[in-house]
């Protein structure tokens, strides 16, 4: 055993044993127990040696020692066998104790076939100097040899068949521990491919195989660490997926390699470059074109979680383009695709300084609480994503947040819009609220004030009139100012009454009835009783006397139907007469301004109006009370 020998045992099974002394005080002590022998046994390996090199028929514990090193090399396997059964609880199962019973008998088969098969003593390097201590015909040490390596076998599959069970029956968490175990094995694949791509390449093939045996002996007791203490560090599923691709394509260009250099070996002729040349280059092109579908074929088996996110997300991309869904609902479709019912998707929408955070209904929210990943396109925030199961894939969120990046966009616009179209249509009612209430105080002003002084001076004036002499020359005078007078206190109250119908003080219905009293043509009324805000009375009432004034202007209707209701929190004014239809909502008409007055009102207005049928004029106003 060399200095350097010793050097690189110890190297290899330093992490073994460090993290197996933390398992051992963390739990799960069996675990720890098989890494921490995991990592002494490169040393214990070595130690044999010396009773193999000697000259002199060993015997007793130097005996033992010797078959132990022909023998040693089964020993690698134990460990990681039990560390399969085991894994990752420290619990064998109902049933599993067979394997490491079954190993036991095993290691003492072997060693028994060993020290009787009389091949592995004699004077040559790695043979047992002397004989064997019991002569045994030589088909009974070949029985007991080939038996032993059949159960050897059966034994690594019975591991195996124990992580499969496990893999079946356990949660995400031991779903994800057994990943990461898995992951520290196939690394095994690849250090036989690179040392077979090195046999045929290069002279230094027994160093890589060393080097590769040696990484595989350092990444499984970090991968076992790792899968205890920290299964969720990193994305396992893209990890494994990732490295069963790169497996598959490394063994490819291999065999792609060793064929077109052997092919056009035989044509170029020995010490040619060209055959190397032309591999090289073959494989080059082979790993550009192949490299994305041989990822897609090893997700839909390895990574089925992120395939099926991608798809699920683009079909929901799909259905936002065909308009068949909102971009709203793209919070639903990554709690779909991610399997996290808890994600939530909120915007930042700065134009409210005190709830700048919104769902996607548009709603006042707050920032998620972490863990939780801001969104932003262009280095312009957009929102932020809240999640709890997502935390165990964050690549495959960061993921599927780029794939969603449009619809993301697109609802954070939209919300942006219909806030900034609401604020409009609030601005443009508060404009007409404001306006009703100028009207309120003018119409009070003029019939609280002049035409109360108007009032007035008529009855000074009928005062003097009655008490001046019948034959004096001012009766004259005095009987046209009163007459002047009426006529335009007549006009004033005209004038009031156009500015605001005084009897929408008494209710919607009261100035309805008040407006078609005077009608020259018959008016069938039905009214709501509910009371309404005044905003939305003031409203129906120009409605309904534009509708009127329209029909007698114009149409030259016979008989017109007002019908005001109030239902499900809207009131709907309905205005229809039986004249010659045509009119149309032009620019500038009064049917052009009314409609702009119930849009203010977060209304809308219709006209139906078919010549020779007659027009309907119909408003809907929403309506709080």
């Amino acid at each position: 055993m060399t200095g350097w020998q010793v050097a690189v045992a110890g190297v290899a099974g330093a992490p073994g044993v460090v993290l197996g002394l933390l398992l051992l005080l963390r739990g799960p002590r069996v675990v720890g127990a098989l890494l921490v022998a995991l990592g002494l046994l490169p040393l214990a390996l070595l130690s044999p040696d010396s009773s193999v090199a000697g000259r002199s028929p060993p015997h007793g514990l130097g005996l033992l020692l010797a078959v132990a090193s022909v023998a040693g090399w089964v020993w690698l396997y134990v460990p990681p066998a039990l560390l399969a059964a085991y894994f990752p609880d420290g619990r064998l199962g109902r049933g599993w104790w067979v394997l490491p019973a079954g190993w036991g008998v095993f290691l003492v088969a072997f060693h028994v076939a060993v020290a009787l098969d009389a091949d592995n003593y004699g004077d040559r390097a790695g043979q047992i100097p002397g004989s064997p201590p019991v002569e045994v015909p030589r088909s009974v040490a070949s029985v007991l040899g080939i038996g032993s390596l059949v159960l050897l076998l059966a034994l690594l599959v019975g591991s195996v068949a124990r992580v499969v069970v496990r893999f079946r029956r356990g949660g995400d968490v031991v779903r994800r521990q057994l990943k990461w175990f898995a992951l520290s094995i196939l690394l095994l694949p690849i250090v036989l491919i690179v040392t077979w791509a090195a046999y045929l390449l290069t002279d230094v093939a027994g160093v890589v195989v060393q080097v590769g045996l040696l990484l595989v002996f350092v990444s499984m007791p970090v991968s076992i660490a790792i899968a205890v203490l920290r299964h969720d560090l990193y994305d396992v599923d893209t990890l494994v997926s990732r490295t069963v691709a790169y497996i598959v394509l490394t063994g490819g260009l291999v065999a792609v390699f060793a064929a077109v250099t052997v092919g056009i070996g035989v044509v170029a002729g020995r010490g040619s470059d060209l055959p190397t040349a032309v591999a090289t280059l073959v494989c080059a092109a082979a790993f550009g074109l192949l490299r994305r579908r041989v990822q897609v074929v090893v997700d839909a088996r390895f990574d089925r979680g992120r395939r099926d996110a991608l798809i699920r997300l683009d079909r929901f991309l799909d259905e936002v383009r065909d308009g068949r869904t909102g971009p709203e609902q793209v919070e639903s479709a990554l709690r779909e695709a991610l399997h996290d019912p808890e994600l939530r998707v909120v915007y930042w929408l700065p134009f409210d300084p005190t709830t700048p955070w919104r769902t996607g209904d548009g709603e006042p929210s707050a920032r998620p609480e972490d863990p939780a990943l801001d969104v932003a396109v262009a280095g312009r925030l957009l929102g932020s994503v809240g999640y709890d199961l997502a935390v165990r894939r964050p690549r495959l969120l960061r993921e599927a947040l780029r794939a969603a990046h449009l619809p993301l966009e697109l609802a954070h616009s939209r919300i942006a819009l219909r806030h900034a179209l609401a604020e409009t249509r609030a601005s443009r009612a508060r404009l007409v609220e404001a306006g009703d209430a100028e009207r309120r105080r003018l119409e009070r002003d003029l019939h609280d004030g002049a035409q109360q002084r108007l009032v007035a001076i008529g009855m000074f004036l009928r005062l003097a009139q009655q008490r001046a002499d019948p034959a004096d020359p001012l009766q004259q005078v005095l009987g046209t100012a009163v007459r002047d007078l009426q006529e335009a206190l007549g006009e004033l109250r005209q004038l009031a009454g156009g500015v605001r119908p005084r009897g929408l003080d008494e209710g919607l219905s009261a100035a309805i009835r008040g407006l078609v009293r005077t009608s020259p043509v018959p008016v069938e009324v039905h009214l709501t009783s509910d009371p309404v805000p005044d905003v939305v009375a003031t409203t129906a009432y120009y409605v309904a006397a534009e509708a009127l004034a329209n029909a007698l202007k114009h149409a030259e209707a016979r008989s017109v139907v007002i019908d005001v209701t109030h239902r499900n929190g809207d009131v709907r004014v309905v205005v229809s007469d039986d004249g010659r239809g045509g009119a149309t909502v032009r620019a500038g008409s009064g049917l052009a301004g009314l409609r702009d007055r119930v849009a203010a009102t977060g209304g809308e207005l219709g006209v139906e109006s078919s010549p020779g049928i007659g027009t309907r004029v119909e408003a809907r106003l929403p309506c709080g009370s």
